[in-house]
């Protein structure tokens, strides 16, 4: 705690020192600070911000007062390096080419966020916290600054490293510190609450291991937007927590992630916080997802780019009637079995297995009763919709 706040000294010095002249007025669109923040394998119906009574998450309902929240937002895949993907390029799996969190690399020629924001003037860095987002995946495409230092010592699969997220933390304030600009693009990513379970000692409460390494994660999320309070960087900051997927907990038979697309697995919390703190506590209810996540951030600072999106603007524009679309080739590609896609619409969840499914994931939210056999119409229509993506798979090289 001494040294976080040492750090948040250091960084609020350096960056006031340079902009101590600045008028108090709202920045202009391009010189719009963007934080994006996603906490891996967090579950919105586990926050307190979405009125969860489980657990607390005191600095995640503090900014939520701050920002639009999203009710109903949803992953392209409960895989980490999927969904980051998507959540980067603005491109559901079938557009980016990455369907597992291991053997895929995101192709060059697709533009990021931090690409395109790099190629406008925006300084851009990252801290990641797991050997799935390592630089070597190319996920990274366009961070100037890149830090994945991880703990390998610490697990005998080179492939479960990870490192604690406070850590990754500290090394994304560093660099900001460093950085000199207002225009900056930061990207902290979380592990925590990611299996094992295993949150520091303060934070084991011995009820729910999950939920304490919510808690955990929830305290990082505080400790940094305290040093982005203390840089003077908040209040005209683009700010986004979301996450990456969710968790099953037994929900459906899977204890984590990776295989079922239910609604625990791929929903997953969105609060945006404008420069300025514009329409702070609002709530949208209409079904969003990660794709687009890059179209909006675009549009609230005014850069423009000739790339293709599937996701829309959500902030500027009412969210359009659209249907969702997430995947599951984990256990096709692992184990030979059956590859899972599924359509999201305003209130149905069709999800296309070897039996079909359709629930109504507003009314019943644990998706519990199987509509396909009474909703035929509906489930052929969310059927079609999603058709056509099935032709562009490809596996890993």
């Amino acid at each position: 705690m001494k040294r976080s706040r040492l750090a948040a000294s250091w960084i609020a010095a350096v960056v006031l020192a340079a902009g101590c002249n600045r008028e108090a007025v709202t920045p202009a669109a391009s010189e719009t600070p963007v934080f994006l923040i996603s906490i891996d394998t967090l579950r919105s119906d586990h926050l307190s911000a979405y009125g969860y009574k489980g657990a607390a998450q005191p600095a995640i309902e503090a900014f939520r007062k701050d920002s639009i929240l999203f009710q109903s937002a949803f992953s392209q895949c409960p895989q980490t390096l999927v969904a980051h993907a998507s959540m980067f390029t603005g491109l559901i799996p079938p557009g980016h080419g990455v369907r597992d969190n291991l053997g895929y690399v995101l192709k060059d020629e697709i533009p990021t966020l931090a690409s395109i924001l790099a190629e406008n003037g925006y300084a851009t860095g990252a801290a990641v916290s797991t050997y799935v987002l390592r630089r070597a995946t190319n996920v990274g495409k366009g961070f100037s600054f890149y830090d994945d230092a991880l703990d390998y010592g610490s697990t005998a699969v080179k492939s479960h490293a990870e490192r604690d997220g406070d850590r990754s933390r500290q090394a994304l304030e560093r660099w900001i510190g460093e950085t000199h600009s207002r225009r900056v693009f930061g990207f902290l990513h979380l592990y925590e609450p990611h299996a094992p379970y295993l949150p520091p000692p303060p934070f084991r409460t011995h009820r729910d291991p999950y939920d304490d390494e919510i808690g955990y994660a929830d305290t990082i999320v505080g400790r940094f937007l305290a040093t982005l309070r203390s840089a003077g960087l908040y209040d005209d900051a683009l700010i986004i927590i979301t996450s990456d997927h969710g968790e099953g907990l037994g929900d459906h038979g899977e204890d984590e992630h990776g295989v079922f697309l239910y609604r625990e697995a791929i929903q997953v919390p969105l609060l945006v916080k404008l420069p300025k703190n514009s329409r702070a506590g609002e709530t949208v209810a209409s079904p969003v997802s990660l794709v687009d996540l890059v179209p909006t951030v675009l549009a609230l600072t005014g850069v423009k780019t000739p790339a293709h999106f599937d996701g829309r603007d959500v902030v500027n524009s009412p969210v359009p009637d659209r249907t969702l679309y997430a995947e599951s080739y984990f256990a096709r590609l692992h184990f030979g079995w059956h590859h899972l896609r599924s359509g999201i619409g305003r209130d149905l969840h069709y999800i296309e297995a070897p039996t079909r499914e359709l629930y109504r994931y507003r009314d019943d939210p644990a998706e519990r009763t199987n509509i396909a056999g009474t909703s035929r119409r509906e489930l052929f229509a969310l059927q079609n919709e999603i058709a056509g993506n099935e032709e562009r798979f490809a596996p890993p090289k």
